[in-house]
């Protein structure tokens, strides 16, 4: 039976190891300066399950863009608000095709270490990662094993999440957020005033 010191002791190697683990993983992933950037206290605890209504809204809209929306409100929309949100949501794929390239770019790195004595090998490992937006990366998050909170990260370094996006609370304009955050504000149409008018003008006419 272990003394609580002793488990205290394990504890801490166990919390050492998880953080060491993590700056290895972000610096892999070319996201080791963002991570840097922020409280120990806020960003080792950066979980997508954890994430509260508001910063899942502003999460789900950079990565779906309009499709987060109901039918309904995206026909109420303003048209200048769907051109803005269909703009983030371009350049927030752009953003994970281009992690994707820099993930499969690592992962042939460690392939191509095998061969790192031989001339060609040494070529291979000498070559500078080069993003071509014009190839789709059609493997899948898990095939790359890209995490929601590594793309996370990854949006906050682009500025396609703010910098202070981890501490964000709730949206003080806006009301209505969903406890999924799937749905944060709901977009209701224009009343008809007309026919009430209408309805007015006739009874005025009737009284005279």
């Amino acid at each position: 039976m272990l003394s609580e010191k002793q488990l205290q002791k394990l504890q801490t190697a166990k919390e050492i190891h998880k953080l060491k683990h993590r700056e290895e993983r972000y610096a892999y992933l070319g996201l080791l300066s963002e991570y840097q950037l922020h409280p120990k206290s806020l960003i080792q605890n950066l979980e997508y399950t954890r994430l509260n209504p508001y910063q899942h809204y502003l999460f789900k809209r950079v990565l779906h863009g309009l499709n987060m929306y109901t039918k309904d409100e995206v026909k109420f929309m303003h048209w200048d608000k769907k051109r803005r949100i269909t703009k983030v949501w371009k350049r927030g794929q752009d953003v994970i095709n281009e992690l994707k390239q820099y993930v499969c770019y690592q992962k042939s790195n460690s392939l191509f270490s095998i061969f790192a004595k031989s001339e060609a090998g040494q070529q291979l490992l000498n070559q500078p990662f080069e993003y071509l937006p014009d190839y789709n990366n059609k493997m899948s998050l898990k095939e790359l094993d890209i995490r929601y909170e590594d793309i996370i990260l990854k949006f906050m370094q682009e500025g396609l999440l703010p910098k202070n996006f981890l501490l964000l609370k709730s949206d003080p304009n806006e009301k209505g957020v969903k406890k999924n955050g799937s749905s944060k504000q709901r977009i209701h149409p224009a009343k008809k005033t007309v026919s009430k008018q209408v309805s007015n003008v006739s009874s005025k006419n009737t009284s005279m």
